[in-house]
């Protein structure tokens, strides 16, 4: 893996590689890493706690789904999530891979389908509240906010802190797959 890849990981996904979040979403140019089939199976061999999955693929890019499976599948099948996506139109099974694969669906028909917030961890009333269109957010960070913002800036805190750390040690010489 190329350290510019790595920088870029450790940048857009480093709460997700540590556990702190379900999943983080990575947008990385097709242009800069033109085999990014090979690169995601290299990260898959090389990353044993965590999996790399590729949801979108355009001409200039490609979107990156990085995870934990116990994190991701907790998360996705927490009783409230897990109803709002049945909601959604998500198959009553609890097979982490079909969620995955009909997000990938959806992902082919919308930039990012309302849903999408379940897996990357986001509070359901925020997402509730924004695909409901309100436009009265306390707070912008990792997304929008409707409630609960003290505790949300904690949690923000925690992401930033999480990619502030990695990205140092990053820095100093260690490799990423060392420091996950």
């Amino acid at each position: 893996m190329s350290k510019q890849f790595e920088k870029l990981l450790a940048f857009h996904c480093s709460p997700a590689l540590f556990g702190i979040k379900p999943s983080n979403l990575m947008n990385v140019s097709l242009k800069d890493f033109p085999n990014i089939d090979s690169l995601i199976e290299e990260l898959n061999n090389s990353f044993s706690k965590v999996s790399f999955e590729l949801m979108k693929i355009t001409k200039t890019s490609a979107l990156i789904l990085v995870y934990k499976k116990t994190k991701l599948s907790n998360a996705i099948f927490k009783k409230d999530n897990y109803d709002y996506l049945l909601s959604n139109g998500y198959p009553e099974n609890k097979e982490l891979n079909s969620y995955l694969n009909l997000l990938k669906e959806r992902l082919k028909t919308s930039d990012f389908p309302h849903e999408i917030g379940v897996f990357l961890g986001y509070d359901l009333d925020d997402i509730k509240e924004y695909k409901s269109g309100n436009k009265n957010c306390l707070l912008v960070g990792y997304w929008k906010v409707f409630s609960k913002k003290e505790e949300k800036e904690k949690i923000f805190d925690q992401y930033t802190r999480c990619k502030n750390i990695v990205s140092s040690l990053l820095n100093k010489g260690y490799n990423l797959n060392a420091i996950a």
